[in-house]
């Protein structure tokens, strides 16, 4: 049990502080260190990934970070594209949706890492194209349902480099976003018994308590380091998509 409990802790505390839900580490972690099956490990992942946007955007609210209009109309949006994706998905070849997935992400890597000195941001006012919500969405759901990748990792750079909201706000509206798309996913899961209860208890108490102290304690960091650790998660995913690509799995 404290293997899950490690696991979920640095999986919720990453994911609240970086807007990512978690899954990223959650996977992996729960298949190499929990033993699980692939299919239980992302049922488990989905639950806890709730769990996750669930405590963390209790706290950003608190803070007022969350954009809660633009994040109730782009999730919509985002759940269209990633159902529209899934059913087309088993007839598109994978490997060179992964290849571009992957300069995707490290072209918005580099768009990423901060070039001035960070700072955090309290509630801003910005304009926003509602055209750009709309197909900013569709486009990150198709990407998650066609990849399987959860919405934060493009979440982010959406809501912060091509809507203009302040990283941080982004970081905290992603995460908001992230719970509702994901719940419909791990009910699924859920019913078709492909969550593994003992393991999701364990994980899930340490998803809460990473998630709670990151979104408690992470505006206490510097946001340029915190938007530099992004752009290297992006980077680190970009590797991995390319891997599969040309190794075919």
């Amino acid at each position: 049990m404290l293997t899950f409990l490690v696991i979920g802790f640095t999986a919720g505390g990453i994911g609240a502080l970086l807007g990512v839900g978690g899954g990223i580490i959650l996977v992996p972690g729960l298949i190499l260190a929990g033993g699980l099956p692939f299919t239980s490990a992302v049922g488990t992942s989905l639950v806890c990934i709730v769990a996750t946007s669930s405590t963390a955007t209790a706290e950003y609210l608190r803070q007022q970070r969350v954009d809660l209009g633009l994040g109730l109309e782009m999730q919509w949006y985002t759940v269209l594209g990633a159902v529209a994706a899934s059913l087309v998905a088993a007839s598109i070849p994978a490997q060179p949706l992964y290849a571009a997935f992957a300069i995707l992400l490290a072209v918005t890597a580099v768009r990423m890492w901060p070039r001035t000195p960070g700072r955090t941001s309290g509630p801003t006012t910005h304009v926003v194209d509602r055209r750009w919500v709309a197909g900013a969405g569709v486009g990150a759901g198709s990407v998650a349902g066609l990849l399987g990748i959860g919405g934060g990792i493009l979440n982010v750079p959406i809501l912060h480099l091509m809507l203009g909201v302040p990283f941080d706000r982004a970081v905290a509206t992603s995460v908001y976003i992230i719970g509702i798309t994901v719940a419909s996913g791990s009910a699924v899961y859920l019913m078709r018994g492909d969550v593994e209860i003992g393991a999701a208890g364990a994980t899930l108490l340490g998803v809460m308590v990473g998630a709670a102290l990151a979104a408690r304690w992470g505006r206490q960091l510097n946001q340029r380091a915190v938007k530099m650790a992004f752009a290297l998660l992006l980077l680190y995913v970009a590797a991995r998509m390319a891997e599969t690509a040309v190794s075919g799995g």
